[in-house]
């Protein structure tokens, strides 16, 4: 959230979405013989008098045929059809313009390839000699309190501690890295605004069956909690605006990974998990 925005894409649904957009129906003038009018949805004409749905009270009403203008009435409403037509041509460039400059000042990371505006968590690798940029979607973790071991210790030792794992979904991660040094961008936020670097971490997983380890907790009988995870070692660097660039300090041996971002109040609930192949 995988891809890199470019200028003429952005620009191109930009357009797509304009000629998809479902427009309101406009408000016209039925302009009568006196020179005064009625705003109108619609009209249409029935024997000698002209139905119509009045904009200003939501209701049908109807006036004889006779007292209406149709050639002020035509004349009027494609006039102010091609000032509309005009003004949305004018606002669309604006976009346009803004979208454009919006981009250029994104963070470059390799030639044509930028760090989007809305911001996010994502990794750089190089396949065939070219650059790709992928966005890492976050994955909600589960809780195992491990309940047949616990009971099964317990049976044994009365006063004993207890285990619980930190797990995520699923024996692999849908991204997939073909290199052991990926470059790591990061910039989140929470209700605070953007969480520092010092939150930061890479965790190697524990496939488990059908799961991947992220940590796992030991609670003592007097319920102090010791967490235990596979950190690997990094450190964290100014990129440009609020983008940190995540540098492992050790090759990503083959395997299961998840970059996770404490709030610095609390323990994370989401991690963004990615797996490195040979």
């Amino acid at each position: 959230m995988l891809r890199a925005l470019k200028g003429l894409a952005a620009v191109s649904a930009i357009w797509l979405l304009l000629g998809t957009a479902v427009q309101p129906q406009a408000v016209r003038r039925l302009i009568l013989t006196d020179g005064t009018y009625q705003m109108a949805v619609e009209w249409q004409k029935v024997g000698d008098r002209v139905k119509y749905f009045s904009a200003e009270r939501g209701e049908w009403e109807e006036i004889p045929l006779s007292l209406v203008d149709w050639k002020a009435t035509e004349e009027w409403n494609a006039e102010r059809s091609k000032k509309d037509t005009e003004e949305l041509k004018q606002v669309t460039a604006e976009e346009i313009t803004a979208r454009k400059e919006e981009m250029l000042n994104t963070p470059l990371v390799a030639p044509d390839l930028r760090l989007p505006a809305e911001g996010g968590i994502f990794l750089l690798e190089e396949a065939a000699g070219k650059p790709l940029l992928h966005k890492v979607e976050g994955t909600k973790i589960q809780v195992d309190d491990n309940v047949g071991k616990n009971m099964l210790k317990r049976s044994v030792i009365p006063v004993a501690s207890q285990t619980q794992t930190i797990e995520l979904k699923g024996a692999a991660a849908k991204l997939r890295l073909h290199t052991p040094a990926p470059s790591i961008f990061v910039d989140i936020e929470n209700d605070q605004g953007t969480i520092p670097a010092e939150n930061f971490r890479i965790v190697r997983l524990d496939r488990k069956r059908d799961a991947r380890v992220v940590a796992r907790n030991k609670i003592a009988v007097t319920g102090e909690q010791n967490t235990t995870e596979r950190y690997l070692h990094s450190r964290v660097e100014k990129f440009s605006g609020d983008w940190w660039k995540l540098i492992p300090l050790e090759d990503l041996a083959p395997g299961e990974y998840a970059i996770v971002i404490s709030n610095g109040t609390e323990d994370a609930t989401v991690v963004y998990d990615f797996g490195v192949d040979k």
